[in-house]
């Protein structure tokens, strides 16, 4: 079992709350929602080790704009690779089972476009992982 930065696309509305303290405690429950109703996009995944810290920024800015970048970065098996939807399916489950940790949630203000671009990260919790 490997771990995996598995990133996602939202280009609907999603504002983070300005308060860091409100964001912290709303953010994951904000995503477990748009993840259960498939909301979000699956666009790539690489192994952690491979995945540079600045894609999520690529991902926002043109020819790609996108309102909302999410990183889950977890383990994944053998048969969690097998599809994009099995992907999918292990990341919501970690969602829901509370195994992940809020790393990052901030706003990128994009001037250009006069719009702010939500960048979100978990990462698996030691602690809680099954």
């Amino acid at each position: 079992m490997d771990n995996y930065t598995v990133t996602f696309k939202y280009d609907g509305d999603f504002d983070l709350p300005n308060d860091p303290g409100k964001r912290d405690k709303s953010v994951p429950g904000m995503v477990l929602q748009k993840l259960e109703a498939h909301e979000f996009e699956l666009i790539d995944f690489n192994l952690t080790e491979n995945y540079q810290e600045d894609y999520a920024e690529t991902y926002i800015s043109d020819p790609y704009l996108h309102r909302c970048i999410l990183e889950i970065k977890t383990n994944l098996t053998r048969k969690d690779l097998q599809s994009r939807e099995a992907i999918y399916e292990r990341c919501l489950i970690e969602m829901k089972g509370n195994h992940l940790k809020l790393c990052k949630a901030y706003e990128n203000e994009n001037a250009k476009l006069g719009m702010l671009q939500s960048i979100i990260c978990f990462e698996v919790d030691g602690k809680k992982a099954a």
